[in-house]
């Protein structure tokens, strides 16, 4: 046709063919409309169709209309310099595009550019080139809304991907620029970056959360031997996110991330050779790991040394949540390292000038350095801390070293371990700290405490000044699943009596609501030494008592059976003074200030044959009792000896916890009787 159009007259420079119905293998036309015309610039051709189906996924277009004003026509090869075409299309909508073509049949090469296709109301620009089965494609999309895009793609997703979507609320702006090659339907590279402002998200639980977040991700992948080598690198530089637990704010810290891995299809093997994890300001954290998607088989961390004031409360405090650990003050520097492979791993934490102070005021440590180390291997790792200073309730403890090693899930002592505690000494021998796989932890210990001063625990505790020595031996005491357990009988030695504390048991000791149990023995308490410790006025004699069933609920008595009495062949001198008769006779429920107010007021203390007094707690209930039944109540002071001689009788029976907690206050901070 165009031979012959060169041999008609130059008058003529338009031709129209008009094909009703087209058709060939999976293409079709429908009033097909071709005009060429001779420009100043060549060739032109316009196509038209009333409709023109193509191979899928493009299927049937309407409205086509095609035109190139540049169209040159070679036996080697055809080019349009500047095209436009036009059409609808059931999922694209109405698009107009202007491209540009080169193409080469004879050896399958092809050269194309499109800009302003339309997709989810961004305008999107590629070239491509085709050489036989080798292809090259570039992508720009300026602007494209995420809400949009996933609207667009959604047809093409699986099911349980649409019904995870449809959990989640998300925007943002992106833009994304692509760089592709492959072979035939094979991918073999890419360069991708996005970017990516006014993020937000948030799932239907709000667990996780991104609001007004600006990031930059750039991915590079390519194909050699069937596997791929990739590299990613993400900036998030603004905005803020939450993940439970963990709340970032990346205007004030920026997160970047970069990593080098690769994927072995055959083997379906992951391993990221290097990677990097930077927050600013806060923590450097590099790995590498080796994975066959179902288990992690080699992993190795390293966190570089990091102020640990800036790491707590964004990485570790949020995990802490109701331990002991939940509310410190923290100041020095944390590195960690660990390994894993297979199910062996190793894990190193180094301190160094380490400031631990608990904002509730519960514990302290100052100037700790070292090394701790926990394994689950036969190989041992040493640990050996050691600090300059602290407390423990408020009561302070010395500089101290504790040298221990650890393999196969537990870390036992090398040498004893001394605490100094005010002017004595904490001894722990034979410490074993355990945590099996996937079971609780585990510890044990025994020891002794040598003598400490009363006068100064008293003191640092902001007690009543006590009076003598605290001493004790310490069985082996156990932590299982959650509970201290110790075994035999903790002897503690105070007022110069012996006290033995039996069957002590601590459930949930770090939790929200700890629980104690113990039976406690008395035996021999010097009274004078006790009654001088709380000014409760002067009693001389010998105590002896027990406290039966005792149970503690964090922290505060809620039941016991407790007795106190004159040891049976007491033989030491008993005295009374006025003020403790005076107090006695409050807390069993009578008058005070009777002995001001009669003839016994000439008289500073008496003596009595023995004294007891007992009350037995249930929900919040005394049944109080004393050493013998009295005509109208109970004897807590039975007379007896060298005059003069007196009897302290109780009269309440029952009486409510927290009133005898009353009683018990007003008479420590009473003046005691007025003698006149």
């Amino acid at each position: 046709m165009l031979v012959c159009w060169q041999g008609i007259s130059s008058a003529t420079e338009r031709i129209n063919i008009t094909i009703g119905l087209w058709s060939f293998e999976e293409h079709a036309a429908d009033n097909l409309n071709l005009e060429f015309m001779l420009t100043g610039k060549g060739l032109g051709v316009v196509v038209s169709a009333d409709s023109m189906t193509l191979a899928e996924p493009i299927g049937q277009l309407k409205k086509v209309s095609l035109k190139c004003t540049e169209l040159t026509l070679l036996s080697e090869h055809y080019s349009c310099k500047q095209g436009t075409v036009a059409f609808q299309h059931a999922e694209l909508g109405a698009q107009k595009l202007h491209f540009s073509v080169k193409a080469q049949l004879e050896i399958s090469r092809y050269d194309i550019q499109i800009a302003g296709l339309k997709l989810a109301e961004a305008e999107i620009s590629f070239t491509a080139k085709l050489d036989k089965e080798n292809w090259q494609v570039s992508l720009d999309i300026p602007r494209v809304s995420l809400t949009q895009l996933v609207e667009l793609t959604s047809p093409y997703l699986a099911k349980e991907k649409i019904e995870q979507l449809s959990e989640w609320s998300y925007g943002a702006d992106l833009a994304i620029t692509a760089e592709l090659q492959g072979q035939a339907t094979q991918l073999g590279k890419a360069n991708i970056a996005l970017t990516a402002s006014s993020l937000n998200f948030s799932d239907s639980q709000g667990l996780h959360v991104a609001e007004d977040s600006a990031l930059n991700l750039i991915v590079d992948l390519a194909q050699t031997n069937e596997d791929w080598q990739w590299h990613a690198a993400l900036n998030i530089a603004s905005g803020q996110a939450y993940a439970d637990p963990i709340f970032l704010d990346f205007s004030a810290s920026p997160l970047s991330f970069n990593v080098d891995g690769r994927w072995q299809q055959q083997s379906n093997k992951l391993s990221i050779q290097r990677a990097t994890i930077i927050h600013q300001d806060i923590a450097e954290l590099d790995f590498e790991l080796i994975s066959d998607f179902t288990q992690l088989k080699e992993l190795n961390l390293t966190l570089k040394q990091s102020d640990i004031s800036k790491l707590y409360p964004i990485w570790l405090q949020p995990f802490l949540v109701d331990t002991a650990a939940a509310n410190l003050e923290l100041a020095g520097q944390l590195a960690m390292q660990f390994k894993l492979k297979n199910d062996d791993y190793q894990l190193t934490v180094d301190l160094t000038d380490l400031f631990v102070d608990d904002k509730d005021g519960l514990f302290g440590l100052y100037d700790l350095n070292g090394t701790l180390g926990w394994t689950n291997t036969i190989e041992p790792l040493t640990s050996q801390i050691t600090w300059q200073g602290g407390y423990v309730y408020a009561i302070p403890v010395g500089a101290s070293t504790i040298v221990a090693q650890s393999k196969l899930s537990q870390l036992n002592l090398q040498q004893t371990w001394t605490l100094p505690i005010l002017d004595g000494e904490l001894q722990l021998n034979g410490f074993s700290f355990q945590r099996p796989e996937n079971d609780n932890v585990q510890w044990t210990f025994d020891g002794l405490l040598t003598p400490i001063s009363m006068e100064s625990l008293s003191s640092a505790l902001e007690w009543p000044t006590l009076h003598g020595k605290l001493s004790g031996v310490i069985p082996k005491v156990s932590y299982v699943d959650h509970n201290i357990h110790v075994d035999g009988a903790l002897l503690v030695k105070l007022f110069d009596g012996t006290t033995i504390i039996r069957e002590l048991q601590l459930d949930q000791p770090f939790g929200a609501l700890p629980q104690l149990y113990a039976n406690v023995d008395i035996n021999n308490l010097d009274l004078e030494t006790l009654t001088q410790t709380f000014d409760f006025g002067k009693i001389t004699g010998k105590l002896d008592g027990q406290i039966n069933q005792l149970r503690l609920s964090n922290w505060q008595p809620v039941a016991f059976d407790a007795h106190f009495y004159t040891p049976v062949g007491d033989k030491s001198r008993r005295r009374i003074s006025q003020k403790a008769v005076d107090n006695l006779s409050q807390i069993g429920g009578g008058a005070g200030g009777l002995l001001s107010r009669s003839f016994l007021r000439f008289f500073e203390d008496f003596s009595y044959q023995r004294l007891g007094l007992s009350c037995k707690l249930t929900n919040e209930v005394c049944e109080m009792t004393g050493v013998s039944e009295a005509e109208h109540g109970y004897y807590i002071v039975k007379g007896g000896g060298l005059p003069p001689r007196i009897n302290v009788v109780g009269y309440t029976r029952r009486v409510d916890w927290p009133d005898l907690i009353e009683r018990l206050k007003s008479v420590s901070q009473s003046s005691g009787p007025v003698i006149q």
